[in-house]
Parts: structure tokens; C-alpha cells; sequence
């Protein structure tokens, strides 16, 4: 699609996310060794996170891969507990790590000023070298996605969550992964390619959804709420994202029969379980819009979307994320909205 074809920023930027990709591993990977290098020398006991929106469902990533890679614990600040309550917690030996695509987020740089205060080792990820929270942090490290116009992030999202992934590979010093994740760009650019006409097609069916479920598990967690929000921004409804473990326990109650239920099933460790819901799902006559590069979770679907092979690979959800906006977009569009401009909000949020 050339430059001139794209009727929205928004679809445009999607677009450009395998470069964005490239660009961030190339022009970020020393100073993300360098920081890993500097984890291994100080050997922190946690991890903590502070972000709000897209960022904090970047976060949630970030508490998958630490863990599966590090074995590393990863909880999120509550900011006012700084900001509001003034509390000084005793976090010497932590790592808090911001992320704001802005880098304005003032709630998140203050919880950063006041953790750097208190002795913790303070990272920032965003995507703008001069803002303020490059400044609060002891290591900041950038996203290289360029200007994002539409309201809606997403290569933001997706750059993150390379970082992310790139930081914990190196942390562990796992070359193996590190070098898988340079395949990422290639399989989203095949996605575009191939899935995405289909995904325009489906995606027709439900320009007037005004519910919808989206659940994943582990690794896909955070990328699930990323594409519920994708659809709160974009479509003007108020979709519910789950863990697909905690939906079991008492949302799908709530399943009426003909209900939107969105999976995001990769053929990964978290297979098995994305399965039982769906066949759950299916029983209650819930109609399943399913993601996936396995053939027997697809075969569950009223509407199956087949992916690229994935491999069972921890960057799966980078090319889940691809695929959620798509269908987040197209859904607007069917619906006369302007992706673009979503519900009247602006590209930087301030909370204090």
C-alpha cells in the first residue's frame, strides 16, 4: 500500500510498525545490553511498574517476559501512594521502570523522581528523547517509533513491547532469544500482507457490535487489553478484556448466546487452557472471533483469523497486536468513525 493510499494515520502507522521494529533494535539494542549488564551487576529483587493506558498494558508484557525469561517478580506501582500518600516505601533494591510514549505522563514521573530518591534504579521507556522523563531516570531507553498522530498508539505498543522483550533476553543473556526476535518484522510484514484483507472482510460482520469479550493468557495478556482498548477507543463501546483463567471464574456467566468473544490463542504453552474456554465459549453459543496460528483453536471459530507461524515464540504478542489493531480499525471504519480521532481524546493524558 503506498503512502498516498492510506486513508487514516492510523492505518498508515500500523503499517509501519516492521520498520519501527527494525529501527528500535538497530539504533536501541546497545543501550538496552548496557542497562541488562547493569541489572546483572546490581541483582535487584523486583521489578515495579508505572504507566497508565497503552503503556501499562506494555507493562503487563513486562511482567510475563521477566518472569518467564528472569524469573524476576514485576508489580505495578500505585502511583498515588507516592504522589497522594507520600509514602517512603523501601524499595532500595528495586528497579522502577516508567513507560510513557509522550513522556509526559506526570504521575509516572513523579513515581520515577521520588523511587530515584528513595535508591532504586530508575528506567524509563518512551518514545521522545527530549521529555520530561528521560530526565527523572537513571537509564532511559527509547521506542524509535517517530511521530504517531493517530490518538489510538500503535507502533508504540508494538516498539515497547520489543524493548521489553530484547531487555529480558539480554538481562538472562539469552542469544537464542535475542536472535529470534529479529524475525518479528518479517512476520508482521507477512500479516499485513496476507491476513489483513481478510481481516477488512470480517471485520464488516460487526459494524454494529456494541459488546464484546476479549481474553487471552500469559504472555498475550497485556496485548488482549491493548486490543480491548484499541476497540474503546476506536468504536465507541465498552468491550471487556480478560484473562481467559479469570473469566472462567464467574464473568461468562454473563455469555449470551450470539455475545462477540475475541481469542488470541498463538500455539504457545498457554494453548491448552485457550482452548477449554473456547470450547466453553462455543457450548454457550457465544460467537468466537479466534486469532490464531493453530488449526484446532481456529476450527472452534464462527470467525477464524489465521496468522503467520509464530513458533510458540515469546514475541507472539507483538503480532497479536498487529492483528487486534487491524481489526480495531476496520470495525470503525465499517461504523463511519474516524480511527484517528478517538472519542474526542487527546494523544497526551495528564494525571496527577
Amino acid at each position: 500500500m503506498s503512502q498516498q493510499a492510506y486513508p487514516h494515520h492510523m492505518l498508515r502507522e500500523i503499517h509501519e510498525q516492521p520498520e519501527a521494529i527494525r529501527q528500535t533494535l538497530k539504533r536501541e539494542g546497545a543501550n538496552i545490553a548496557e542497562l541488562a549488564g547493569v541489572f546483572r551487576e546490581r541483582r535487584p529483587r523486583m521489578v515495579i511498574l508505572a504507566a497508565r493506558g497503552t503503556s501499562d498494558n506494555a507493562g503487563t508484557y513486562l511482567r510475563y517476559i521477566v518472569g518467564a525469561v528472569n524469573g524476576m517478580t514485576v508489580a505495578s506501582a500505585a502511583p498515588s501512594l507516592l504522589t497522594a500518600y507520600h509514602s517512603n516505601m523501601n524499595i532500595e533494591d528495586a528497579v522502577v521502570i516508567g513507560i510513557s510514549q509522550s513522556g509526559k505522563a506526570t504521575d509516572v514521573i513523579e513515581v520515577l523522581e521520588t523511587s530515584r530518591r528513595l535508591g532504586a534504579t530508575t528506567v524509563a521507556l518512551t518514545n521522545t528523547a527530549d521529555s520530561p522523563i528521560v530526565n527523572a531516570v537513571e537509564f532511559p531507553l527509547l521506542t524509535h517509533a517517530k511521530t504517531e498522530k493517530a490518538v489510538a498508539a500503535t507502533k508504540t505498543y508494538t516498539t515497547a513491547l520489543a524493548v521489553l522483550y530484547q531487555l529480558a533476553a539480554c538481562w538472562d543473556e539469552r542469544e537464542d532469544l535475542q536472535e529470534d526476535l529479529l524475525q518479528v518484522p518479517e512476520v508482521m510484514e507477512k500479516l499485513l500482507s496476507d491476513v489483513e484483507p481478510l481481516i477488512a472482510a470480517r471485520a464488516e460482520r460487526y459494524t454494529f457490535m456494541q459488546i464484546c469479550t476479549v481474553l487471552a493468557r500469559g504472555l498475550n495478556y497485556g496485548t488482549a487489553m491493548e486490543v480491548g482498548l484499541k476497540l474503546q477507543e476506536c468504536c465507541l463501546f465498552n468491550p471487556e478484556a480478560w484473562s481467559a483463567a479469570d473469566y472462567m471464574h464467574g464473568p461468562i456467566a454473563a455469555l449470551q448466546p450470539g455475545d462477540p468473544v475475541i481469542l488470541l490463542a498463538p500455539r504457545d504453552p498457554s494453548l491448552k487452557s485457550m482452548l477449554e474456554v473456547g470450547q466453553e465459549v462455543k457450548q454457550r453459543q457465544g460467537e468466537l472471533i479466534v486469532f490464531s496460528d493453530d488449526d484446532e483453536a481456529l476450527e472452534l471459530a464462527r470467525v477464524p483469523i489465521k496468522l503467520p507461524d509464530m513458533q510458540g515464540a515469546y514475541w507472539s504478542p507483538i503480532v497479536m497486536a498487529v492483528a487486534g489493531q487491524l481489526f480495531a480499525y476496520y470495525v470503525a471504519v465499517n461504523k463511519g468513525l474516524n480511527p484517528d480521532k478517538a472519542g474526542g481524546l487527546r494523544k497526551v493524558t495528564l494525571t496527577y
